[in-house]
């Protein structure tokens, strides 16, 4: 799970070394770690992992794992072993419980807003301000997806069809409502874009946005699990009892490939930024690397599967476990690359932010003036008590003298960021042109605002990515990117 935000606050055990990282633009990867059985939470900038840049000042109870992370409250929404919903901040070091007794169904976009199902069928959502909001609804729930316009959908099974009702919190009423026949089970792919519910060999849903009902999809065996690209463009799909993983297109609704396996999956797990899907061997401790760029196998690595690990990294690393260590291993060749001791014994979560690094100190500083002409101290009594019948100088004749007019000194820390080239909006990366044409076609630009498809090399294929910008400040770039209503990522510079 990525984010990114600032933050000037930190505990007292804050490593100094972080004032190295001051100077690098873009937020910091940050891995979270936190003892299973409950403790401190602590902080590493990878790949520094031996020394703690942070440590929250208040213990966690037993997580089980993490929901969502947001980069702008520095919240961290995560499940305890009970199924209590907890948000831990990483600005002031606090944990708090987010409800008092369990909720099902638990799910978080943002880390801030978390939705759950207490019985019988009432969905609520919880915020940091306390602020109440709950719905009965007429059947069981058997899953919640949060939207990225603030709505939810709620997936859930009437008779033999599963239904999908649209919500707008604060708002009470159904807006919207989809139904989907012959759907046993509610499945989540871990992505805003699709909803799908599964009946033995058949896979059905919908399209998010419109509530479109998606073509079903039979299988050769019924369907053990899904896993999303982040774009949403392809889905890996795990079957029962099948040594492979098909491949399913999302502009077709068909299945464009197959991912041959040296044996049976039954669980998923997309790298967040998409190069690596992981695939748990059915048998064993270890599971599978699949390169989603070539669809091929990359090979096979020992590790237990957890809810927090195996965990792909920024730089195509994959965090494992093995007994009670953490390993460290190489996306490409999986040869270790370290072990860390004890590792095993703590959950592990990944987020992607800046708030650990130090305050600029130009950000504290008042602007200052300079000015060359002499400043006149006379006391204002002195000055008008000077003789009232002298002429006055003629102001009309003369423009102003501007030459030495005085100049804002710019602190430092502003000055760099005026030197930054902006942030770019990506909403795709496809492999073929007319899927990147399709996604622009769905997109939600103002008029003045128009995306573009850029031809790019990434290790020697040919991808089409969708890009809008660059914009002059990040809140710009968010601000449009949310109003797609689409997946987006941002990065500094033009495209």
């Amino acid at each position: 799970m990525l984010a990114a935000c600032g933050s000037d606050r930190r505990s007292a055990t804050t490593d100094t070394g972080a004032a190295s990282s001051a100077a690098r633009r873009g937020p910091d990867a940050v891995l979270l770690r936190v003892p299973r059985a409950g403790g401190r939470v602590s902080a590493y900038v990878y790949p520094k992992l031996d020394s703690a840049v942070w440590r929250s000042s208040e213990a966690a109870p037993a997580l089980d794992h993490v929901l969502a992370f947001d980069g702008e409250s520095g919240l961290l929404a995560a499940v305890d072993a009970r199924g209590i919903p907890v948000r831990v901040d990483l600005r002031l070091g606090t944990v708090r419980q987010a409800n008092k007794t369990p909720l099902a169904s638990l799910a978080s976009l943002n880390g801030v807003d978390i939705f759950g199902v207490a019985p019988p069928n009432d969905v609520t959502r919880l915020t940091p301000s306390g602020e109440s909001w709950a719905v009965k609804l007429p059947a069981p729930v058997q899953a919640i997806e949060p939207q990225r316009d603030g709505g939810i959908l709620v997936a859930a099974r009437r008779g033999s069809a599963g239904i999908v009702w649209r919500l707008r919190p604060p708002g009470t009423r159904i807006t919207d409502s989809v139904v989907v026949e012959h759907a046993d089970q509610a499945i989540s792919a871990r992505t805003p874009e699709r909803v799908f519910f599964q009946a033995g060999r058949d896979l059905g849903g919908v399209q998010s946005r419109t509530l479109q009902p998606l073509q079903v999809v039979r299988f050769d065996a019924p369907v053990r699990a899904i896993a999303a690209t982040p774009s949403g463009d392809r889905f890996y799909v795990a079957l029962q009892d099948q040594p492979a993983l098909k491949v399913l297109d999302r502009y077709s609704n068909s299945v464009a490939g197959t991912v041959e396996l040296p044996g049976t999956p039954s669980e998923l797990r997309m790298d967040p930024l998409g190069r690596y899907v992981l695939a748990r061997a059915a048998r064993g401790d270890s599971s599978w690397v699949v390169a989603v760029g070539t669809d091929k196998v990359v090979g096979t690595v020992r590790t237990a599967w957890r809810t927090d690990l195996p965990l792909v990294l920024p730089d195509g690393a994959i965090l494992t476990v093995v007994g009670d260590d953490a390993v460290l291993v190489d996306g490409q060749s999986l040869k270790q690359l370290r072990k860390i001791d004890g590792g095993g014994a703590d959950l592990w979560h990944l987020v992607v932010w800046n708030g650990f690094r130090p305050r600029a100190a130009g950000l504290d500083k008042p602007v200052e003036f300079q000015s060359e002409a002499p400043v006149d101290s006379a006391p204002t009594d002195t000055a008008a008590a000077t003789d009232s019948t002298a002429p006055h100088p003629d102001t009309t004749a003369h423009a102003p003298d501007t030459t030495h007019a005085p100049r804002p000194i710019v602190p430092q820390a502003e000055a760099a960021e005026t030197t930054a080239k902006g942030f770019t909006v990506q909403f795709a990366a496809a492999r073929t042109e007319s899927e990147a044409k399709a996604t622009l076609r769905r997109l939600k630009l103002p008029r003045d605002i128009a995306a573009r498809i850029i031809p790019s090399t990434r290790r020697g294929r040919l991808v089409y990515r969708v890009v809008v910008g660059p914009f002059a400040t990040r809140a710009q770039a968010e601000r449009i990117g949310r109003a797609t209503g689409h997946d987006y990522w941002l990065y500094e510079g033009a495209p």
